[in-house]
């Protein structure tokens, strides 16, 4: 009886360790995002996305869906050679592991975007995300973006 309740406790431990270890991989994996939006640097954007992908950007528009990396690398990338920069920090990032391979991350996007004519807006923005393990990694499978909007 001892050592069955001595594996369960070991049992129970190594879950909490691996949970734990899980959210701090997705927490660094969301601050990479927001560097690599930041710089422009499409490359290590795929590198945290799925292979499959969708997204509900902060203008209240239809879903996208991109079935392959290229795609949404290509999307990016024309953002980038137009001209936008961006300036985005997460904020107050919370993740939630979902059984082993499932873990939806919440945060606020805060920072300014610079269109090719020098206009500058600010950004305050909810962001959830949606990521799957694949290969080890945590990879973004959707994410969806909208404006803060405080009460009045």
């Amino acid at each position: 009886m001892k050592t069955l309740t001595t594996l369960l406790i070991i049992g129970m431990l190594a879950t909490v360790v691996a949970i734990a270890d899980d959210v701090a991989d997705v927490k660094e994996a969301g601050q990479r995002f927001y560097a690599a939006l930041s710089a422009g640097d499409a490359g290590a954007l795929m590198q945290l996305h799925a292979s499959a992908s969708s997204s509900f950007g902060p203008g209240g528009g239809l879903l996208e869906t991109f079935d392959t990396l290229e795609e949404r690398r290509n999307s990016f990338q024309a953002t980038v050679d137009a001209g936008v920069k961006l300036d985005i920090q997460g904020r107050h990032i919370d993740v939630r592991v979902l059984g082993n391979s499932t873990a939806v991350a919440t945060s606020y996007g805060v920072g300014t975007i610079t269109r090719p004519d020098g206009t500058t807006l600010r950004v305050n923005n909810r962001i959830t995300v949606v990521l799957i393990k694949q290969g080890g990694q945590w990879k973004v499978a959707h994410q969806h973006i909208s404006p803060v909007v405080l009460p009045q």
